[in-house]
């Protein structure tokens, strides 16, 4: 349905666009009549020609964005540089007109008209800030909705150091005067503005066009990382986006190869004692599966992804026998094995704190979707090597 949509938008979009471009070709043609009577005297064959001339300059749909794993967005191309972004869930299609670009008189009704450069760009997604960080767009961006302390990523954090990119409030309550202030020209979200329709009500006050990414509902961890096709688009760096695109599945596609019969736990423990595993269908889990190993909680709700809580008992009881242990180390963290026996001491049963093999993740691990193909490499760098003491850059062995 989602692409049986996308074709009748962009047929309706094509009409739009001909009949736009032909309006301003009849309008051409009557001036050029009343400039002298030579214009008049062309052979109709001859008229017919430019006329067909002129339409067929005009933006005319050429085909759609290969997309290798995204299910939640497609991007279809046309001439001169036009494209149409259409996000499953979207009330609207996103229109995006290149720089210097008319925008047609006549488009479908709704359409959202994204009219570049954007070069004033408030961004509440720490996903998509990761993946503008990889492809260099991070210059666009004004202002951003996490405090620069909370923040992990380098260049983000250095950038705000120098005020190149300040803190505008919470997503769901936004500073709207900075926005004003900072004339910004797009307002990019993640799905967890959905819970507050206001928000998006008021950047529409503004004139601000809002887009919300959906790139947490794609089930394989490089569909994900795929969104930065749309951040192409969306800020004129197509090119950067696509090659960054190939060079991080080429990575997952190197670290791919036999089943290393090495089975691993994922999770976390909150700061008031709720454990919570990562579901069989969610993209770590898949994550596990690309790097050669096995997800011990693969049967628990394996076309669900997310997390499900459970008490220590429990998650003692499914996570102690896997061989590896990567656990999330963003709420209640771990410096040493220790630490972990000071805080239960049912941990010195796991198997993997027996055999030394327990990785936290890295600070950056929950911000970065940039890394996800990394990530893989160093589960997969994990399971096979020799060495009994290998750490590495996002999983970091504990001792």
């Amino acid at each position: 349905m989602r692409h049986a949509m996308s074709k009748w938008l962009a047929l309706v979009l094509a009409l739009a666009m001909v009949l736009s471009i032909s309006a301003c070709g009849g309008n051409t043609t009557g001036e050029n009549n009343a400039a002298g009577n030579q214009s008049s005297q062309n052979t109709s064959g001859e008229s017919d020609q430019e006329d067909t001339q002129e339409e067929a300059a005009g933006p005319v749909l050429e085909g759609q964005m290969e997309l290798d794993y995204a299910q939640q967005f497609t991007i279809d191309l046309y001439s001169d540089g036009y494209r149409m972004i259409t996000i499953e869930g979207a009330a609207a299609p996103y229109l995006v007109v290149p720089e210097g670009a008319e925008v047609p008189e006549t488009l479908a009704e709704g359409t959202v008209v994204l009219q570049l450069p954007f070069e004033r760009a408030y961004v509440a997604s720490t996903s998509m800030m990761s993946l503008l960080d990889a492809i260099g767009g991070l210059d666009r961006v004004k202002l951003v909705a996490t405090e620069q302390e909370k923040w992990y990523l380098e260049n983000i954090v250095s950038r705000m150091e120098a005020g190149d990119m300040v803190f505008s409030g919470s997503y769901d309550e936004p500073d709207y005067e900075l926005m004003t202030a900072g004339d910004i020209q797009l307002h990019l979200d993640s799905g967890m503005v959905d819970g507050h329709p206001e928000v998006l009500e008021k950047f529409a006050e503004l004139g601000i066009p809002s887009l919300v990414e959906r790139s947490s509902q794609e089930g394989h961890p490089l569909a994900r990382v795929e969104w930065v096709k749309v951040l192409g688009v969306l800020f004129g760096l197509e090119e950067e986006a696509q090659q960054y695109f190939e060079e991080q599945k080429a990575l997952v596609e190197g670290a791919a190869g036999a089943d290393t019969g090495k089975t691993a736990s994922m999770g976390y423990i909150t700061s008031t004692g709720k454990c919570y595993a990562r579901n069989g269908g969610d993209y770590m889990a898949q994550m596990i599966a690309l790097a050669g190993g096995e997800y011990i909680l693969a049967d628990m709700e394996p076309t669900e992804s997310g997390n499900t809580n459970m008490t220590f008992e429990d998650w003692y009881a499914r996570n102690k026998d896997a061989d590896y242990m990567f656990y999330v180390n963003f709420a209640l963290g771990f410096n040493s094995l220790q630490e972990m026996l000071d805080y239960n001491p049912l941990f010195a049963d796991f198997k993997a704190v027996q055999e030394g093999h327990v990785y936290v993740t890295s600070p950056d691990f929950t911000q970065s979707t940039a890394a996800i193909a990394s990530i893989i490499a160093d589960m997969n760098t994990i399971f096979t090597s020799d060495d009994p003491e290998v750490t590495t850059d996002h999983l970091i062995r504990l001792s």
